[in-house]
Parts: C-alpha cells; structure tokens; sequence
C-alpha cells in the first residue's frame, strides 16, 4: 500500500528544472494551437502556389523554335475568321432588340483558337471574355447583338432565367472595388461601391441583373467575370453554331441547361 501511493504521488510531481527546482511547463490555449496550425499550413500552401508559378512563367518564357509552316498557317486561320466575320455582317440579319424575348444575356467564352484576329481580340476584351470558361452579363442593345455577332465561333449565349442569374451570383459571383476583387460576402462593401444607385446588398444587386434595371450597367461592371466549372463533355469549337450541332452562338433558352452543367 505505502509503495503503490509513492508510485501516485511520484506520477503527480511536476518534473525538475535544471537548478534543481520544480517548474510547470507552459500552458497553451487550444485555440492558439490551432491558429499555429493553421499559419503553418498556409505557409506550406503558399510557398507550393509561389513555387507553380515560377514554373509556370518559366515554361511562358521558354523560347519555343517555330516552323515557317506555322507562322502562315497562324495567319491564314486569321485572315480565314476575319472573312468569315464579314460575311455574317453582311448575310445575317439580327432583329431588333425590342423584339427578343429577354433583355439579358449571358454570354460565356468556350475553349477555342488562341492566335485570334486582332478584331476578334478586341471585341472579346471590350466584353471581357479573354479568359475560357468564363461569362458576362449584358444588355441586349443593338451594339452587343452586332459584337456578339462578330465573336460568334468563340461564345455561346442565351437569355438566362431568374433561378440561374440568382445562383451565378451567390455561388461564383466577384465584386470589384478599389482595383481589388473580392468575394460577395460583405453587404458594406456592395454598398461602398454601389450605393449611389440604391444597390446596397446581395438581393439588389441580383435584381438590379435579372431585371436588367437603370444601373445595369454599372452594376454589371461591377462584378468580375464569373469562372465557370469545366463539363463533362468538354465544349468543342467547331466553327459550327450551336442550331447546326455546335456549340457556338445564340443558344435561347438552352442557354440554362448549359449554365446549371457549368455553375
């Protein structure tokens, strides 16, 4: 008995200092221990993203030896959209924008050429879908019908439903103020940015796009262009519109089906 208490009592003593002395060792909430955790995670995650991309600039960089075949091949697939543009200037007629069922329009970049016609770059970056995969909101005006039309190999658009511009914007939608992007969360700063035009939550500015209101487009200026998921089926460019098989073009109504494959 007296052993199996000096066994308890010797297991309770706190263990000797190096003077000789007892000393308790430091206590540390378990909230900074996760904080420390986390720091540290982050660090390893950010020096692995830094690490990719100075690949990835590296591999940009690297001095890639062409053919002469491919510099003309570049540039009559150039020349070859540049007449197909101007062609379906002047055979298509577009109709009126008063007469389209919606006055929104999503229009979404799918994968394509990457040596494009320098028109056919500017009009993609006036409407801000340099990037694939990713969508806009515009109004239907005559100007975007005839821009649309000119980009048409390299877009596919429709007229999206209340249901799909709600889940775009609570689910992949980006604010942009002060020159930095930032993520929807925040009514004050919607409201810091859009204030002026009685836009001060999440709610108003969903119906200030899906009714295509008087500050559409400031609104739509607003938020960045939304990146969309990749499908299944990964979307071709055919030079086909989407009527004809591809998946180019005005798509209608379909357009949703492909928004909820894509959101």
């Amino acid at each position: 008995m007296v052993n199996g208490g000096e066994d308890e009592a010797s297991r309770t003593v706190p263990p000797l200092a190096l003077g000789g002395t007892r000393e308790e060792l430091a206590y540390v909430k378990e909230t900074v221990l996760k904080k420390r955790k986390e720091n540290a995670d982050w660090a390893l995650r950010n020096r692995e993203r830094k690490a990719e991309k100075r690949q990835r600039i590296r591999a940009e960089n690297k001095v890639i030896v062409k053919r002469p075949e491919d510099f003309v091949t570049a540039f009559r697939n150039k020349e070859r959209d540049f007449l197909r543009m101007r062609t379906r200037l002047k055979v298509r007629k577009q109709p009126p924008a008063e007469a389209l069922s919606s006055k929104l329009i999503f229009a979404i970049r799918i994968p394509g050429s990457v040596d494009l016609h320098p028109h056919i770059r500017k009009i993609l970056r006036k409407l801000r879908l340099t990037k694939v995969l990713t969508g806009v909101f515009l109004k239907a005006t005559e100007l975007t019908l005839k821009r649309l039309l000119v980009i048409e190999p390299f877009i596919t658009y429709g007229f999206p439903n209340l249901k799909n511009v709600k889940e775009l914007i609570y689910k992949k939608g980006r604010g942009f103020l002060d020159k930095e992007p930032f993520p929807l969360t925040s009514n004050d700063l919607i409201e810091k940015a859009l204030g002026d035009h009685g836009i001060i939550c999440l709610e108003d500015l969903v119906h200030e796009i899906a009714t295509v209101g008087p500050h559409f487009k400031d609104a739509s200026k607003f938020l960045m262009p939304i990146k969309l998921k990749c499908p299944e089926r990964r979307l071709q460019m055919k030079k086909r519109p989407y009527k004809d098989g591809g998946d180019s073009g005005n798509r209608g109504d379909k357009i949703n089906e492909l928004i909820e494959k894509l959101n």
